[in-house]
């Protein structure tokens, strides 16, 4: 059985010899199929490749790019296709290594080509989450949480709403902005929480200064998480597409700034693993009185980027029903 070692070593042999040639090595742990370990010469690039005897084309199922990770099905003839995984990003080769282990181990009892397929696509969508975390490409469990917040906002105005471009419009979280979400002199700022308590922590002096708006709130969502696909945000995301009954503008519109968000596109599918259930949501309206900081009470230009946090529990006096956000915001 080949072991991370000795596909490191081979890897590292291969490094020395390879020059501008494609260099491979079979392996024998893999009796029935013609499995290899290589190197792409001048690129330096690894690569695990297995040799199909098929006679059609491999299905563009199986041949998903992911972060680090190209997949290529190269036809030899009408009867031989090479299926090669390759690494594209060098800081990944040692969650590479492993990941080409554990096929390895999964193909030693499998004894036709596109058995062998669909093993190895299982393991490409077990491995290719650890892929994204391991080069931080995914969301934080708390920027998560965030944007399912803002997303189940943004859902709601779209069903209370005829003017979807304009709401998603109004989507500016993704752009780093203060605030959430913003149309004219109206804007709302949504905090998503899975503590029980009203506390809420603010960004900046900026974030609840309702001095540059005539109508800014607060919304606050409490939510449990469990593992499942049910209200994940990928959920979310689909239902929020759904709403806009195939417009390709409004679609494109909103993976922009899903994207901006930290979503891309080949991303989404990725958010899977976490279910939000929203057990408690309150509306705050900012005014004078409410506690807060604002920039022109700092007094001095040198004090900035000032971080709190907020009791809502004392805040009751300026709650205000769902509905009066919208009439205010639609």
């Amino acid at each position: 059985m080949t072991s991370l070692t000795d596909l490191t070593q081979i890897w590292t042999d291969q490094e020395s010899t390879s020059g501008k040639n494609v260099v491979k090595k079979q392996i024998d742990s893999i009796p029935a199929l013609n499995c290899y370990i290589g190197l792409i010469g001048g690129t330096g690039a690894r690569m695990f490749q297995l040799e199909m005897n098929i006679t059609k084309s491999v299905h563009e199922n199986f041949l998903r790019k992911f972060r680090g990770v190209e997949i290529q099905a190269i036809p030899l003839s009408n009867f031989k296709t090479e299926y090669t995984i390759i690494l594209l990003d060098k800081e990944l080769t040692e969650i590479f290594t492993m990941f080409i282990d554990d096929i390895i181990e999964k193909l030693s009892q499998v004894t036709e080509s596109q058995q062998a397929l669909t093993i190895i696509n299982q393991r490409v969508n077990h491995w290719k989450m650890l892929f994204s975390r391991a080069s931080g490409e995914l969301l934080s469990f708390e920027k998560q949480r965030g944007l399912f917040g803002e997303l189940y906002f943004l859902r709601l105005l779209l069903q209370n709403s005829s003017n979807y471009y304009e709401i998603i419009q109004s989507w500016r979280g993704a752009e780093s902005s203060n605030q959430d979400f913003a149309k004219e002199k109206i804007a709302v700022e949504i905090k998503t929480t899975k503590a029980n308590n009203l506390s809420v922590y603010i960004s900046n002096e900026q974030q609840l200064d309702y001095t540059a708006w005539e109508n800014l709130f607060l919304g606050l969502f409490s939510v449990t998480e469990t593992t499942g696909r049910l209200n994940s945000l990928t959920g979310i995301i689909d239902e929020i597409k759904g709403l806009f009954n195939h417009d390709l503008e409004l679609v494109r519109e909103f993976e922009t700034r899903l994207e901006n968000a930290g979503v891309s596109r080949e991303m989404i599918e990725n958010y899977n693993d976490i279910s939000y259930s929203v057990n408690n949501m309150k509306f705050f309206h900012i005014q004078d009185g409410f506690p807060v900081i604002l920039r022109g009470n700092l007094q001095n230009d040198s004090i900035y980027n000032v971080k709190y946090q907020i009791d809502l529990s004392s805040c009751s006096s300026f709650e205000i029903p769902e509905e009066a956000v919208f009439k205010f915001f639609i």
